[in-house]
Order: C-alpha cells, then sequence, then structure tokens
C-alpha cells in the first residue's frame, strides 16, 4: 500500500495542471505553440512560459531545441509547486489521509457498489483507498489513463536541467495552497459521481488523442480536450483554473523583474479568456510564441 500511495501522491501534484475553463467561440484563437516569451512593461529581460502535459509516455516525449534555447537563456525555474523536494511528497502523504474511514463516510451499499465498479474498470479495490481522502483517487484513474509501462514528467526534466545550471528553482504556490484547491473542487461526491461513469477505454482514447495534439502543439486542441464538462464541474474548473491563474499572473511580475524565468505549469493554464497568456496581457506584458 505505502508503495501505491507513493505513485499516488506524484500523480496528484502533477496532475493539477490539468483543469483548465471552457474556451470562450469569440475569442481568437492562440497560435500553436507551447512555448511564449513574455517581455516589455518594464522587464529587464524576457521570460518564458511553458505549457506541460504533465503525463506522458517514454516514446511520445520530445523536448525541442526552441525550449532548450530559451531555458538556456533564464536563470530562474519556476513550477506550480516543487513536486520533486522530499519534504513536499512526505507532506503530501500526511495530508491525504482521511481523518473518517471511507467504510464510515459511505453506507455498506454505496460502498459495495463503487467497490464493485472500481474492480471492474482497474482491477484495484476500493479498500486500498480507506483511510484516504478519495482525492487520492482522481490522480489514479489519471495515471490508468496511459497504457504505457515508463512515463516521462516534464517537471522533472526541466527540474534536472535547473540542477545541472545551479539556478534557483521556485513554485507559484504552496502545497497547502495546492490541497486547498483540490479538496474544494473534488469532494467525495463529487468523485463517486465520476467513478459511477467511469469508462477507461474511452479515457484511455481521449488521452491518445489529447497526446497527439500535444506533440503538435495546438494548444487549443489540448485546451478544448481537457475542459470537458463530463470530466469536470464548474466548481472544480473555478478552483483549479480561474482562482490559480489569477493568483500566479499577481505573483510572477516579481518573479520575472528579479530573474529572467521559465515557467512550467500545465498547458491548460495557458488558453482561454481567463489563461495566463491573456492575463499577462491584459496586464501590459508582450506575449509572443516562440515558433522555431
Amino acid at each position: 500500500m505505502h508503495r501505491l500511495v507513493k505513485k499516488i501522491v506524484l500523480a496528484l501534484i502533477i496532475c493539477a495542471g490539468l483543469s483548465p475553463d471552457n474556451i470562450s467561440a469569440q475569442t481568437a484563437p492562440l497560435e500553436r505553440s507551447l512555448l511564449w516569451k513574455i517581455s516589455g512593461n518594464g522587464l529587464p529581460a524576457p521570460s518564458y512560459l511553458y505549457g506541460t502535459i504533465h503525463m506522458i509516455c517514454g516514446n511520445d516525449f520530445r523536448m525541442a531545441d526552441k525550449i532548450r534555447n530559451a531555458f538556456d537563456q533564464t536563470s530562474q525555474l519556476v513550477l506550480e509547486i516543487d513536486m520533486f523536494d522530499p519534504s513536499i511528497a512526505a507532506q503530501m502523504e500526511k495530508a491525504l489521509v482521511a481523518d473518517t474511514p471511507l467504510t464510515a463516510r459511505l453506507t455498506p451499499q454505496r460502498y459495495a457498489l463503487m467497490d464493485s465498479l472500481l474492480q471492474q474498470q482497474t482491477g484495484i479495490s476500493l479498500h486500498l483507498f480507506d483511510n484516504y481522502k478519495l482525492v487520492a483517487l482522481t490522480s489514479l484513474l489519471g495515471r490508468l489513463s496511459y497504457t504505457c509501462d515508463s512515463l516521462k514528467v516534464y517537471e522533472a526534466e526541466f527540474k534536472e536541467m535547473a540542477v545541472a545550471k545551479n539556478i534557483t528553482v521556485n513554485s507559484l504556490e504552496t502545497l497547502e495552497e495546492q490541497m486547498g484547491y483540490f479538496y474544494k473542487a473534488f469532494p467525495d461526491d463529487s468523485i463517486l459521481t465520476q467513478l459511477t461513469a467511469l469508462d477507461l477505454k474511452t479515457m484511455r482514447t481521449e488521452t491518445v488523442q489529447m497526446v497527439q495534439y500535444y506533440r503538435t502543439e495546438e494548444l487549443e486542441q489540448v485546451y478544448k480536450s481537457v475542459t470537458e464538462e463530463k470530466g469536470m464541474s464548474k466548481e472544480a474548473l473555478y478552483w483549479l483554473l480561474e482562482t490559480r491563474n489569477a493568483n500566479w499572473v499577481k505573483r510572477m511580475p516579481a518573479m520575472m523583474k528579479a530573474h529572467s524565468t521559465f515557467f512550467a505549469v500545465g498547458a491548460g493554464h495557458l488558453a482561454g479568456d481567463k489563461g495566463l497568456i491573456r492575463l499577462l496581457r491584459a496586464n501590459g506584458y508582450t506575449v509572443t510564441p516562440v515558433l522555431h
């Protein structure tokens, strides 16, 4: 169980960015790029914003030259949180422990139904989550939407690059903030409702399509893939995208003034009327796609 929880902890942290808002039909689409240059508005040097997919099969992982070139021009890496700090993982594992066992939170009939549904789709028993908050289950399902054995994490690659370059690694939010948004976005009832309608085969098909959009840098299509209403409630969209983007865009200016910064956050946070690209532009910055 301990090894499973460790995997869930990492998946939960890195999945935090895949939860954006709906695209307005009246908004002109953004150019096809996952990498954006931020300049102007008094910045002493440009910074860069890159949209990650968080998890991707190893044979689909790519790190284009333009990304490495942009990274080499910066002196600070900023992630959503530094998910690879050992203290963060330990704190997350502790935060996932529930005050009341799941067997006491559900009626015996509902518990048996949910356990049956989960085992049918994943082969995993709900009993493994009895002492944990069900938000951990969402990350496990996200991991199971990939069929490959080995996954790569863009944030891990960037962290290694930062260590090799001996530059600062910072974050846009604290673990406490991030977990607070997850708990508001995914109360037990909403997770159990999603489990009732779970179709792992369909999830895997949709993930394959979303990865294809990502590899061809179709930012708007990636955005649409992760914003379908069937996968997330309006409340979850509000807490996981709108609120966090608004917080981040207030914190980014000071970081960019102090250091030329490479921001690496979930690609879903970039597009949309309330995405980081348009929010930064509204605050006076020039944000342009890096195409080559």
